[in-house]
């Protein structure tokens, strides 16, 4: 039978669930060596007295060392301070009761979702981590982090002040093995120093710096871009290199400019080829012009004597014209039809022949029916495979891309999948389709296909709508179960068949996301199912 005890030692008060035989000191209400025993039932009827009695006692601090209990004893009991000793992150649910705590002030444990951190330090709430990495709050929030496995999976991180970087980016580096960019929206030159010196001491070969231009930090990234580019030149490699991001008012402002210059340059340089070019026709004709000059005079110097007075006449009465032949009509030429090369004829289907084409693939969508049917890539942030194909070429269509804040690894919420509406129907140009009822009320197009490099998975298709331009859909995560239901009606409802399917607070949904005009989406969202 499962008991709870709860032991007073030291001004604290230690909460665990034992698995003892039931005796008479259990739901007597009468301490044995400082320590209570209930069991769980009795616990949740009698509140009021399990409060009454630890309240006589001066308790500073209230420990739990399993979560089962602190479900029980921890939403009847107040507290300030709470400890978890238990090494794994607080659950969702846990987090919720804690939040409903109005005296709490302190809490100590192993590891927190970042949401509920965020909304701790708005509570003027002390959050502690008793685990060996040191990680600051601000750099948990500012990234995310669920948990220490959504630690070790973390492809891109951020930092936007210099200390954090001092104080995150060894123990991280200690313990991650999936990062590939790193996000700066301040510039300091020590820091890029540290950054790669860390990169090279963690063997780590794969990884872009990104830093982010704007008004604060664009006069010392000009100062120093001589030296950014030589630094680059020893880090530039093909898989990793350093990368100024501009705002878009400092590229608004200074492209004209830049045009301009560029523009100038090239004129100089046509102008310096052709002026060169002309030069060395002029000479080379010289040379010709007195070659022949020289080859005349000596032809005249030869035959000088042999010229006659006397001019004998050509008699041309002998000849007879050629009869002229008829003529045979040719055929018009036929011009040849322009050859198209289909780059892409050849992707492997397989993820680890696609990985060795681009590192940055991280699964495969297919949408029966439809022309839908790609791997998909993440890259840094969202902008880039919006102008990059899967070899990274630039090009208008782009390529099928995961939003760059999902984690690929450790699904989130809501996965967020984009593409182009292309004329010809490639990448997503063809999920119009999807609003014709013959396509929706059709039972083989009622599941999607998505797999990541190790899960192979079926998403039941939900709501299908085209909405005006908004981003109101495009949520990854949710602060809590209520939030994430609101949001899952949102898009329920806006959807043009009523698909009658159950979503819950644990389902996980993807979202299809692709443009409808100029000025629309077309969006498609299914739950996970399989």
């Amino acid at each position: 039978m499962k008991i709870l005890s709860l032991t007073i030692k030291n001004d604290s008060l230690i909460i665990k669930t034992l698995d003892i035989h039931y005796n008479r000191d259990v739901n007597s209400n009468v301490m044995v060596n400082d320590t209570l025993f209930y069991t769980q039932r009795f616990a949740r009827k009698n509140k009021e007295i399990i409060n009454e009695i630890i309240g006589i006692k001066y308790i500073d601090d209230f420990i739990f060392e399993d979560f089962e209990s602190f479900y029980i004893v921890g939403s009847i009991l107040e507290y300030n301070n709470v400890t978890f000793d238990i090494e794994e992150s607080l659950p969702t649910r846990v987090c919720n009761i804690l939040l409903e705590k109005k005296r709490i002030k302190y809490i100590k444990c192993y590891f927190m979702p970042s949401e509920y951190v965020h909304e701790f330090a708005n509570r003027d709430v002390s959050v502690n981590f008793n685990n060996s990495y040191s990680f600051t709050l601000d750099f948990i929030n500012s990234n995310g982090f669920k948990n220490l496995k959504s630690v070790y999976y973390k492809r891109i991180i951020y930092f936007y002040r210099e200390k954090d970087v001092y104080e995150n980016l060894d123990d991280f580096l200690k313990v991650n093995i999936s990062l590939r960019v790193i996000h700066l929206y301040f510039y300091a030159d020590k820091v890029i120093d540290y950054i790669t010196e860390e990169l090279r001491k963690y063997k780590e070969n794969e990884v872009s710096i990104y830093i982010h231009q704007n008004d604060f930090n664009k006069d010392n990234i000009s100062r120093d871009a001589k030296k950014l580019r030589l630094i680059n030149k020893t880090f530039n490699k093909k898989d990793k290199k350093i990368k100024i991001i501009y705002s878009n008012d400092f590229f608004n402002d200074n492209i004209f400019k830049d045009l301009t210059m560029n523009i100038i340059k090239l004129s100089l340089v046509i102008i310096m080829y052709f002026g060169f070019v002309l030069i060395i026709s002029n000479k080379y004709h010289e040379y010709l012009s007195v070659v022949e000059l020289r080859k005349l005079e000596m032809s005249l110097l030869e035959n000088n004597n042999q010229i006659s007075n006397n001019i004998d006449e050509i008699d041309d009465t002998d000849i007879v014209e050629p009869e002229p032949e008829p003529e045979v009509p040719q055929p018009e030429p036929v011009p040849e039809e322009p050859k198209y090369i289909n780059y892409y004829a050849n992707i492997p289907t397989t993820f680890d022949k696609l990985l060795q084409i681009n590192k940055n693939v991280v699964g495969w969508v297919r949408v029966n029916n439809t022309l839908a049917n790609y791997p998909v890539l993440q890259g840094p942030y969202n902008e880039f495979y919006n102008t990059h194909d899967i070899y990274d070429r630039e090009v208008i269509t782009g390529w099928i891309y995961m939003d760059s804040r999902n984690n690929s690894k450790e699904l989130d919420q809501n996965t967020i999948i984009y593409g182009h509406n292309l004329l010809s129907g490639y990448m997503f140009g063809d999920l119009k389709s999807t609003t014709n009822y013959s396509w929706y009320t059709n039972p083989e197009n009622k599941y999607i296909t998505f797999n990541t490099l190790d899960k192979e998975m079926k998403w039941e298709i939900f709501s299908i709508y085209r909405v005006d331009y908004t981003t109101d859909y495009l949520e990854t995560n949710f602060f809590n179960d209520e939030q994430y239901m609101e949001f899952i009606n949102l898009i329920k409802g806006r959807s043009i068949y009523n698909f009658n399917v159950i979503i819950n607070p644990d389902d996980k949904i993807l979202t299809l996301s692709t443009c409808s005009g100029h000025t629309r989406r077309l969006v498609i969202h299914a739950k996970l199912v399989k």
